[in-house]
Formats: structure tokens, C-alpha cells, sequence
């Protein structure tokens, strides 16, 4: 028996790991379409994808990859980094195919262990290259690893791209609408019919940010516009310090938006991140949107220190009155009680938060108490004090109006505290 040198032995196995490469391209179209199909039956974002032409394009990603495969292993070399650059486009198109990065994950598996198992059925019809099918392991993982890595950084690279894409194109729309000018043609008219406005849309507008403007925007903004798409959509985006939306509402008015966003501000707050939103009375077109963004604007401003949604419709008269007041209104304040609310607000805010709840008792001390959770002798004792300070009546309606106008106006923070709802609870005895 002949004896076979280390050199030619290993030469036997570079043409052994060669002849089975070129069986494997052999089938390349193969592999790559019943991968595709798999696909498409066992991930759901495939299987119930509206872009036809899905199936087809996963094919031709897997052929690639697998050729990639095909090339290292007749070369027998590790697969280069450089060679799954493609796999960016094929990257982009599943993000605006609404695949989800984990989805996108799940397919590349799934392609991994069909071409896995492509390799154990030709190492089943061809015994004599089961060595050469060993040797390919190395290769397999090394393919898995490469383009696994590439296919998730390309595709959180395209994500990213179009997520700031998207960002530019809400700015500049909605700067447009607030400036007067609904585009009429091109790709801001498809970005208006994309957000669900049609030429006879009515529309209401938000306007809203963080109770102490801080918190991440893009967050919030996110939250509003994905609140919004499960309806009738719209478009929200940061501009400056603030969040302003625009939502299509139908002619039976805004409640419906309203009951989407409301939760969304609601668990926002549960989780730290308190959010004021005003939102417009609902106006007839996409002309109106700078007096509907003022509407929104004076929403906010009402009750700029509450979390939640606040609708210039649900403002009452003397809301709206306070909060369209002028400078003019602020100098009619007279000096002592313009010194008694700012040095109540630059404290702790104890007189304003006692006047406010005074008011939303009607009048009445020991129903004030309840509200504030203080005993009623401290209650009264903290309205004899307002009284002292601002030479006011507080069992006179004008005279405890013009203390809250002055409070509205002054200290809108403190007009706007939340009580706590229902009666009870610890009392104090602090004054």
C-alpha cells in the first residue's frame, strides 16, 4: 500500500473541500428559494407582509449570502467583512418593509439551518465528501458570525437613517402647516396622504413637552405619534423646546384622539417622565393650523404644571379669559398682592396651593382642609393669613377673584396644582 505524504494529503482534501463547494453552488438557486419560503411561512412580519415582491427579494439576500459561503469555502479562506456590505440595501428594504430587528434575526437563522442542512443532504448522497463536509463547518459558522453581525448593525444603521429621514421630513411639514402653507404637490403631499390627511380633513392641533422641560423629547414625541397612527395617524415632531402634533380627526370631533393620547400621557407619568399636552378646538382644514397651534399653545399655558391632556374645550370661560390676559392685566395687579403671590411662589407655594383648593371648595374652609389634608383650624388660619397679607375680604367672592386672577396670572404653576382626588387622608397640623 502506498503511502500518501502529508502534502498530498492535504492537497486531497483542498480538492475534496473544492468539488464539494461547486456541488453546493451547484444548488445555490435551490437552497436559496426553499430558504425564502421557509421564511415567509414561519415569521410572522414575512409571512403577513403586504410588499409582494418580499419573497422574491429574501431569495436573492439568501443567494448572496450563500454564495459569500460558496467563495470562502473554494477558497477556503474566512469570509471577509467587506463581502457583506450589500447586505446594507437588502438591510434598508426590511426596515421599510416594517420587519422588526429580531424578525430580521430569525430569518437570517433560518436561511443559516437551510443551508445547513442543504450541506447534510449532499453529504448523504456523496459519502466520499463527508471529510470535505466537516471541514465546511468552519466555514458555516464563520458565515453566520460575519453576516450575522453585518446584518444587524447594517440594519440598525438603515433604521437610523430613515428614523432621522422621517424626523426631517415631519419638521419641515409641520413647519410649512404652521406657517400657513399646506404643500399642494410632491413629496410633502405624500408625506401629508402617508399621515392620513385627505384635502377634506379636519384637524386638531397638539402642543406639549415636559412639566420641567426636561425628559427626552424624541420619547415623548414617539409615544404621540404611535398614540396617533392607531387611529386616524398624523404627524408629530420636536420643534425648539416643545412637541407639536397635527392629527386628521373625523366629524364626530377630537374624543376619540383624545381617549389615544391620554393613556400614553398617563403611563409617561407613572413612569417619572410628566407630560403637559394641549391640544386645539377641531378646525376645518389644513389652512387652519396656525390659529389651532395658538389654541393648543393656550391650552398648555392653562394648565402648564398638570400632566395630561388638556383640550381648549374643556377650558371654562374665566380659563380662557385668564389665560389670554396681557401684560396690561398684570400691572392692574396691585403691589401688595403682587408681593404676597411671589413671595408665596418663590417659597414653598403653602397660601397660593391653600387659595386655590379655597376656590375649588367654593368658599369653603373645612371642605379646603379635606382637600389639602390639613385640619380645619389650620386652614382657617392660613386664610386669615392671605387675608392679613393682601387686605382682602376672603369670605367676599370679588375679593378672593381678583387673589386668583392674580395667582392665574402670576404663578400659573401654582394655579395649576393637581389635588390629590377624594377627601381624607393624613392631616396636619402645620400652618
Amino acid at each position: 500500500m502506498k503511502l500518501v505524504s502529508p502534502r498530498e494529503s492535504i492537497e486531497r482534501e483542498r480538492e475534496a473541500v473544492h468539488t464539494f463547494a461547486m456541488k453546493i453552488e451547484e444548488s445555490l438557486q435551490v437552497i436559496s428559494d426553499r430558504a425564502a419560503s421557509r421564511v415567509c411561512e414561519q415569521v410572522p412580519s414575512y409571512r403577513n407582509n403586504a410588499d409582494s415582491t418580499l419573497r422574491e427579494d429574501v431569495a436573492a439576500h439568501c443567494h448572496y449570502v450563500f454564495k459569500t459561503f460558496v467563495r470562502s469555502l473554494m477558497e477556503q479562506r474566512p469570509s471577509r467583512r467587506a463581502e457583506f456590505e450589500v447586505a446594507a440595501t437588502y438591510s434598508m428594504r426590511r426596515v421599510t418593509q416594517n420587519i422588526p430587528l429580531a424578525d430580521f434575526l430569525q430569518a437570517f437563522r433560518i436561511s443559516q439551518m437551510t443551508l445547513w442542512e442543504m450541506i447534510l443532504e449532499l453529504t448523504a448522497d456523496h459519502p466520499e465528501l463527508s471529510a470535505a463536509a466537516t471541514a465546511s463547518v468552519q466555514y458555516v459558522m464563520q458565515v453566520i458570525e460575519a453576516g450575522s453581525t453585518a446584518a444587524a448593525e447594517s440594519y440598525i444603521e438603515a433604521q437610523q437613517y430613515l428614523l432621522a429621514d422621517a424626523d426631517r421630513a415631519a419638521r419641515d411639514l409641520v413647519e410649512d402647516l404652521l406657517a400657513g402653507r399646506p404643500p399642494a404637490m410632491g413629496i410633502r403631499q405624500d408625506s401629508l396622504r402617508d399621515a392620513g390627511f385627505v384635502q377634506s380633513s379636519k384637524i386638531v392641533v397638539g402642543v406639549g413637552g415636559t412639566v420641567d422641560d426636561t425628559g427626552d423629547k424624541r420619547v415623548i414625541a414617539r409615544a404621540l405619534g404611535q398614540a396617533a397612527q392607531a387611529g386616524a395617524q398624523g404627524v408629530v415632531t420636536i420643534r425648539g423646546t416643545e412637541i407639536v402634533g397635527i392629527f386628521p380627526v373625523s366629524d364626530q370631533g377630537s374624543s376619540s384622539l383624545l381617549a389615544r393620547l391620554r393613556p400614553v400621557l398617563q403611563a409617561m407619568n407613572q413612569n417619572g417622565l410628566q407630560v403637559s399636552f394641549g391640544t386645539s378646538t377641531v378646525h376645518e382644514s389644513l389652512d387652519d393650523v396656525p390659529k389651532a397651534y395658538r389654541e393648543a399653545a393656550m391650552a398648555r399655558s392653562s394648565r402648564y404644571a398638570v400632566p395630561g391632556v388638556h383640550s381648549l374645550e374643556s377650558l371654562s370661560a374665566f380659563e380662557y379669559l385668564v389665560t389670554r390676559a396681557d401684560e396690561t392685566a398684570r400691572r392692574l395687579i396691585t403691589p401688595r398682592i403682587h408681593r404676597f403671590v411671589e413671595e408665596d411662589d418663590d417659597a414653598d407655594g403653602l397660601y397660593i396651593v391653600t387659595l386655590v383648593a379655597y376656590v375649588e371648595s367654593n368658599l369653603n374652609a373645612k371642605a379646603t382642609a379635606a382637600k389639602i389634608y390639613v385640619h380645619s383650624n389650620t386652614a382657617y388660619a392660613r386664610l386669615d393669613r392671605i387675608a392679613e397679607r393682601t387686605g382682602k375680604d376672603m369670605r367676599n367672592f370679588a375679593d378672593v377673584l381678583d387673589l386668583l386672577v392674580a395667582v392665574r396670572l402670576l404663578a400659573p404653576r401654582r394655579a395649576s396644582f393637581q389635588f390629590p382626588a377624594g377627601a381624607g387622608g393624613r392631616f396636619t397640623t402645620s400652618g
